[in-house]
């Protein structure tokens, strides 16, 4: 079951992915900000809390995450799927002409959803769970609500989700079917589809946080969600609440989901980590940044690496302003100087991808002037120690030369990555031209992750820009 849901995911992955640069004065200077609020601190893990066992899967963490990337496949890996695809869909369509009852309806739809022939794979499975007494009826409907997503039917694959939700216990494939649900919506501009993640966030809320109240961890159908998933998912739901202005419910989630992760369980567990990493980049929002700028060498598209300083923010407020004089006027423009930071790693094959992938949709659909974009890393991202490798270098050199000539790209201290908590990659950091953090967050790499980025860092919540103003 696990391969067959995996080969489904894969195939509608890829099906989304194929349809979702740079971006004087008035007469009294404004008074100085009040002092800032300090930075949360990253946590420190305390490994003497671990045994062994969990030590160790801390350890594979890295690894782990890597191996459950999207496109995180070899050349052979991806032949050998694409051959295994070309059959099945091959055989989808000679077998879809022959009538089939029971459970030859269910390996049917299997099949055709493998082969990514997704119209017969639904009337396959449709008429499975319409069967007399099927055998795998649970299965058939999460194969079912990942038909619907390969033909970008959002409604009938929240009916799904819905249906699953209704009639058996909540696990681990249902909880991975709704993310996909949401993954999906949120990679459409259909405002119906967007409605859907809000529907879908009240329902699988609940079940996060019970899941979270009773260990951490879901299990089911092959598949296994643990207690760091779980978390991300309620911060994400958190964020989305905070984003549309309901910030007491988002407070609400956070401040339970703080709460259940103070348990001796988790608090012992390998996902502890992942965990305090992810509530510590939440609570980032709106907050100082602890950086003003990075420093370190920076990868040119050809030759020997430069050092380079990339400013994040300037504090000095006439840095902020344009001005203008039309006669006797004085117009006064306050910039959108902000500065999105894309980090990545080479242990995330997602990494290339998605940094292109967010190039290509800010400047498609950005619609703010003056966005400054930089990509950056460290030696610890890429090799857990924070040194030069000639090794890692030359693969970060081949790595940069995927990416567009114009964007800055650099290796810069884990000193200066560290505080925001990032503990895979990609991730993303948008600064305000005066130094509040607007959006701090891993990034999936699918089309719907970053459309909703690029959603909320239009959002009102983030994106505040002064008017024209006249002045004598």
């Amino acid at each position: 079951m696990r391969t067959v849901l995996l080969f489904a995911a894969l195939s509608v992955s890829a099906l989304a992915q194929q349809t979702p640069g740079n971006l004087p004065p008035t007469v009294t200077p404004p008074a100085a900000p009040a002092p800032a609020t300090p930075s949360p601190e990253p946590p420190i893990l305390d490994s003497s809390s671990m045994t062994p066992d969990v030590a160790y899967q801390y350890a594979m963490e890295p690894f782990t995450n890597a191996r459950n990337a999207p496109d995180d496949l070899t050349d052979a890996d991806k032949w050998a799927l694409h051959l295994g695809m070309q059959r099945a869909n091959q055989q989808c369509e000679l077998l879809k002409l022959q009538k089939f009852a029971g459970e030859d309806l269910l390996a049917l739809g299997k099949l055709c959803l493998f082969g990514q022939d997704f119209d017969p794979a639904r009337e396959s499975l449709i008429a499975y769970l319409a069967s007399p007494s099927p055998k795998a009826p649970e299965v058939g409907r999460l194969l079912l609500l990942r038909a619907f997503l390969g033909l970008h039917e959002i409604a009938p694959a929240e009916s799904q989700a819905e249906s699953l939700l209704s009639t058996y216990p909540y696990d681990a494939s249902i909880h991975l079917g709704i993310d996909q649900i949401d993954d999906a919506a949120a990679a459409s501009m259909s405002a119906d589809d967007l409605g859907v993640i809000v529907r879908l966030n009240e329902q699988q809320l609940p079940h996060i946080l019970d899941a979270l109240a009773a260990g951490g961890s879901l299990k089911g159908n092959g598949d296994f969600v643990d207690a760091a998933m779980l978390v991300d998912d309620a911060l994400r739901i958190a964020n989305d609440l905070r984003f549309s202005g309901k910030t007491e419910d988002a407070e609400k989630i956070v401040g339970q989901v703080s709460a259940d992760a103070a348990s001796d369980a988790i608090v012992r567990s390998a996902s502890n980590a992942a965990i305090q990493n992810a509530l510590t980049r939440y609570a980032f929002f709106q907050q100082p940044s602890p950086v003003r700028e990075f420093h370190g060498a920076e990868l040119v598209p050809s030759g020997a690496t430069a050092n380079r300083t990339i400013l994040l923010y300037d504090p000095n407020p006439a840095a902020h302003r344009i001005v203008r004089h039309v006669g006797r006027e004085t117009m006064v423009r306050m910039l959108d100087d902000r500065t999105l930071v894309l980090v990545f790693s080479l242990a995330s094959p997602a990494s290339g991808p998605t940094i292109n992938k967010v190039l290509v949709q800010l400047a498609k659909e950005y619609l703010t002037p003056q966005l400054k974009i930089v990509a950056v890393t460290s030696w610890a991202a890429n090799t857990g120690i924070d040194a030069p490798d000639p090794t890692a270098l030359a693969s970060l050199r081949a790595f940069r030369s995927t990416l567009p000539a114009r964007l800055p790209v650099l290796i810069v201290p884990d000193d200066e990555l560290r505080p925001f908590a990032i503990d895979r990659w990609p991730a993303a950091l948008l600064v305000s031209g005066k130094g509040r953090v607007l959006w701090l967050d891993i990034l999936s790499g699918s089309d719907g992750s970053i459309l909703q980025m690029e959603r909320q860092m239009e959002s009102p919540a983030t994106l505040q820009i002064p008017s024209f103003n006249g002045s004598r």
